[in-house]
């Protein structure tokens, strides 16, 4: 089953945040709430929890690139 990753609510009115680094890389295995990307705006930092057990299988935005609250970024296979 595939499961999506995708940038959680984390401040109010809030709408994009830069993604800064993924923890992990393709293929790497991971379990559901595992810190698996970081992301900031000018004051807060955040970490993206996998939704689910699996292998991250890819990655649909690149680290500095400015995402949505909502997008999908990436794709974990379980």
């Amino acid at each position: 089953m595939k499961y999506e990753i995708a940038i959680p609510e984390f401040a109010e009115g809030a709408e994009e945040i830069n993604l800064r680094q993924w923890l992990v890389a393709i293929g790497d295995t991971v379990k559901k709430g595992d810190n698996i990307a970081e992301a900031a705006t000018d004051k807060i930092s955040i970490y993206i929890e996998s939704p689910a057990d699996g292998v991250l299988s890819a990655t649909l935005a690149a680290e500095d690139d400015r995402v949505l609250v909502g997008q999908i970024i990436g794709e974990i296979e379980g």
